[in-house]
């Protein structure tokens, strides 16, 4: 049957035939190949998802995947617990102040820390056998070089994200010797899932946002994220309190800070370190208290939501409020994802 997309089929052959032409390795792509990028969809997307998001290889054979699109993958054996983004750092958060001298609340309290396995690399041996965990790590330099896995023994084998929870790979591993799709099969698959991104993306980023008081983090579904608040900009009285929420399906985490842009900026370039900056992921207020805005908090008028996410075994809420007292016009951004993440709130 003709694929109605010649175009898109035509460059997507072209460009995994010639990665298969040891057949015992199979491409998959991190993000949209060959680039990362969803042609045509206008606004800030990031698609982190798996190219093809299910594959079906023979015992002994490879996958290749190349990560155009930052992210982390990682298997976890059946009984192993999958871990989260972040653990507990060693030592307690100490000298915190905010720009009026004053000690922040979380002075005391254990940061959070990029799990080891975001960083360090785990089954050094590039095999799966689903016996230990084996990942292909962030690279923080760059783009991460491609990895190429063996898995010797049939079963389905379940790959994860770490930064990204909920994309997952899907690896079928039939008996050695098996036939399984071609490369020409496989080439399709990518196609037809691309296209349905492509149509899903320029949805999200067309939404006009949540009515009333309510801002949302991205207009994300299914994997891809938009790198914006919706709407981005919004009016509202003296008085009212504003709820800054995440999509219900996001794979990202997100802060909303209100404050002077070098002081945003100097924590949203701290953020990734030995322990996440404790001034993106902790509220500027202690928790259970209200986040009351008037411009002149903490002497220079900073407030954090602390970090936002979807995602049900995080620690991290999914929505927070603030409260205007003041009228102006008040710029914010994720400090997590920077100036391209960025919006106003005028209150009258």
């Amino acid at each position: 049957m003709k694929l109605r997309n010649l175009t898109a089929a035509g460059v997507l052959g072209a460009l995994l035939l010639p990665a298969v032409a040891d057949a015992a390795t199979k491409p998959v792509f991190r993000g949209p190949p060959p680039k990362g990028q969803l042609k045509g969809v206008k606004g800030p997307v990031v698609d982190a998802d798996f190219y093809p998001r299910r594959i079906t290889i023979a015992a002994g054979d490879k996958i290749k995947l190349t990560t155009v699109a930052f992210g982390d993958t990682i298997f976890f054996p059946k009984g192993t617990p999958v871990q989260g983004l972040a653990v507990e750092g060693a030592e307690p958060i100490a000298g915190a102040k905010d720009a009026a001298g004053a000690d922040m609340y979380f002075n005391g309290l254990k940061p959070f820390a990029p799990n080891p396995l975001l960083v360090a690399p785990a089954g050094k041996d590039k095999k799966i056998t689903g016996k230990k965990i084996v990942n292909n790590p962030v690279s923080l330099s760059g783009p991460s070089k491609p990895w190429t896995v063996a898995f010797p023994k049939r079963g389905t084998y379940t790959l994860r994200s770490l930064v990204h929870p909920g994309l997952k790979l899907t690896v079928v591993v039939k008996k050695k010797g098996a036939k399984v799709p071609t490369a020409k099969q496989d080439a399709r698959r990518v196609a037809k899932q691309l296209k349905a991104t492509v149509k899903l993306a320029k949805k999200l980023v067309a939404a006009p946002g949540p009515t009333g008081n309510v801002v949302q983090a991205g207009s994300d579904d299914r994997g891809v994220a938009s790198i914006a608040f919706f709407p981005a900009k919004k009016t509202v009285a003296v008085g009212d309190t504003v709820t800054f929420t995440m999509p219900k399906r996001s794979v990202e985490s997100h802060n909303v800070a209100f404050g002077p842009k070098d002081y945003l900026d100097k924590h949203a370039q701290a953020f990734f370190g030995p322990v996440f900056e404790p001034f993106v992921t902790f509220r500027s207020e202690a928790p259970g208290t209200p986040i009351t805005f008037d411009g002149a908090n903490h002497g220079n008028g900073w407030v954090n939501t602390g970090l936002l996410d979807a995602d049900s075994k995080s620690p991290a809420p999914k929505s927070d409020q603030i409260t205007f007292t003041k009228a102006g016009t008040y710029s914010y951004y994720c400090a997590v994802h920077g100036n391209d993440m960025a919006g106003e709130i005028t209150v009258q």
